[in-house]
């Protein structure tokens, strides 16, 4: 419950720094989590899921602030197939993110291919327990940087972002990292 009012906290915050800067990109998308750990994603496996985000745009140009966040519902058991919005037993992972985002090209004053680079402080928030999971003690919280490339045409978004964790997952386990690779389209305000 705590996570959740952070989470909105920091979304509503967002929302009133950007009123009268750059602006806020609200968006959803697909999400691919893999654990470096073969006994929680095994090869050809992953983590299939959704997410939910927002990120405020501060500062006009070539160059700006990003500070947002996201909702992932992910798999909690890897699955070599299946639907990214067909989850049979979820992982909620709440992601803080700061960092820059650049325009790279500038097609018109209206379309532009941009680029980002973020530092995220990641909470699983939920997971199940379940016997047949190789682990039951993960940690509340991990981090990682982000890297994403993305196209705005008029107020459409769309982004490809890679997420390489840092820290372990598992409690006391080495190599627990999960990395992200999450597509997304929104709107921008």
């Amino acid at each position: 419950m705590k996570k959740t009012l952070a989470f909105t906290t920091i979304l509503v915050l967002a929302s009133l720094l950007c009123y009268g800067q750059s602006g806020l990109h609200v968006y959803t998308g697909i999400s691919n989590a893999k654990n470096k750990d073969s006994r929680i994603t095994p090869e050809g496996h992953a983590h299939k899921g959704y997410h939910l985000g927002a990120d405020a745009r501060l500062n006009s140009g070539n160059m700006y602030f990003v500070i947002g966040g996201q909702f992932h519902n992910i798999n909690y058991l890897a699955q070599n197939s299946g639907s990214f919005f067909s989850i049979d037993e979820k992982m909620r992972w709440l992601k803080l993110r700061v960092g820059l985002g650049y325009n790279i090209i500038n097609f018109t004053d209206k379309i532009a291919l941009r680029a980002k680079t973020l530092g995220s402080i990641t909470f699983i928030s939920k997971y199940p327990e379940l016997q047949e999971a190789p682990f039951q003690n993960y940690n509340s919280g991990t981090a990682g940087a982000v890297v994403g490339l993305g196209m705005d045409i008029y107020a459409f978004t769309f982004d490809i972002e890679y997420e390489k964790g840092f820290f372990n997952a598992v409690n006391m386990v080495k190599g627990t990292e999960f990395d992200f690779f999450t597509v997304n389209v929104g709107v921008r305000f």
